[in-house]
């Protein structure tokens, strides 16, 4: 059974406003993460300066239970398998889910790795 995510509301920008007031995230999902969280991308939004693991969190609350299981840890982290970039980085080459996401669009990509030969 597939878990589909909920799509992310798009807010607009306070005319005169110097900042953006959130933070613009597309979240690629490869492989069989897909099956996990019900499609192959997702857009959404977070308040600025958020980090990897407040990212993980609003993933737990759109794409449910099934990818909890699969891709998170109980702690709210993603698991060793899956591995995570962020604008082409894997996150353990930046402040892994302690990194923040930079103001603007982030590109976030989630790749199943394995193991074995």
């Amino acid at each position: 059974m597939a878990i589909h995510c909920d799509p992310a509301v798009t807010e607009t920008v306070a005319p005169g406003s110097a900042k953006p007031s959130r933070l613009n995230v597309k979240v690629v999902f490869m492989g069989e993460i897909q099956g996990w969280a019900g499609r192959r991308e997702l857009e959404l939004e977070l308040p600025p300066e958020s980090t990897v693991h407040a990212l993980a969190q609003r993933l737990l609350s759109l794409c449910g239970s099934g990818f909890a299981q699969h891709a998170l840890t109980k702690e709210g982290a993603f698991q060793p398998h899956v591995a995570v970039f962020v604008n082409g980085v894997q996150i353990g080459r930046l402040d892994g889910t302690k990194t923040v996401l930079t103001e603007g669009q982030v590109k976030l990509m989630l790749l199943p790795m394995y193991e074995g030969g």
